[in-house]
């Protein structure tokens, strides 16, 4: 029993090792406390984030510009169409939203803006200036699904 040391206290400590290993990797592997879990998990934005009114009004300018920040930033996860099915969709967890279900276009702008604010994971929106995030939230009222 070379290696082990006889005592209870190098006992415990020998076995408490591997456990306390095994929650430090946890920790450094969890997502960020403001990530959405897996895609049945609820990702609400606080009360007071939703009731945040958009400043600015959708003009065709600005449904413009949010267009293009759009395609340039959220296309790579979401897809051309907002489906979620852009090229690096498949490799997410949880799987980016589509843009254009109910569940998405019933929640207020400020909802999405906060939502577009926090990211998840490496979402480059997160990036945008104040009144680039309402111009695409102006934009992504436009992937509405017919009814």
């Amino acid at each position: 029993m070379s290696g082990i040391r006889k005592s209870g206290y190098g006992m415990v400590h020998a076995c408490a090792l591997p456990l306390l290993l095994a929650v430090m990797v946890t920790a450094l592997v969890a997502e960020p406390s403001h990530a959405q879990g897996g895609s049945d998990k609820a990702w609400v934005a606080p009360e007071r984030a939703a009731k945040r009114p958009n400043p600015l009004p959708p003009t065709a300018d600005a449904v413009k510009r949010g267009a293009d920040l759009f395609h340039r930033d959220c296309v790579q996860c979401h897809g051309t169409a907002g489906h979620g099915d852009g090229p690096q969709a498949a490799s997410l967890q949880p799987r980016p939203a589509d843009l254009a279900l109910t569940r998405v276009q019933s929640q207020t702008d400020g909802a999405l803006f906060w939502k577009m604010t926090q990211g998840r994971g490496m979402m480059p929106a997160a990036t945008l200036g104040e009144r680039d995030k309402w111009a695409v939230v102006n934009f992504l009222r436009t992937l509405a699904a017919p009814r």
